[in-house]
């Protein structure tokens, strides 16, 4: 996850779900990331609350590519199936 279009400014890596960016990390927006692997899902607010975005593997210059409004991510998690 990078805090500027384009993968530019501060990088933070994440493997495991994660509450608050803010807490964590002191980012309250992401602009650009990578997905490397698995489906994860974004949260506009801390401890996945607000809107939802679904991300497949894949690159996400702007925070357009995954259909948000603004940059305002509070929290991001795995997504799991559910049998």
């Amino acid at each position: 996850m990078y805090e500027r279009e384009d993968y530019r400014g501060q990088m933070v890596e994440l493997t495991e779900d994660c509450s608050s960016l803010r807490d964590r990390f002191h980012f309250s927006e992401i602009r650009s990331l990578h997905v490397l692997e698995g489906w994860w899902v974004l949260y506009e607010m801390p401890n996945y609350r607000g809107r939802q975005y679904l991300l497949r593997p894949g690159d996400y210059r702007h925070y357009h590519d995954w259909g948000a409004l603004d940059a305002r991510v509070g929290s991001l998690r795995r997504a799991m199936d559910f049998y």
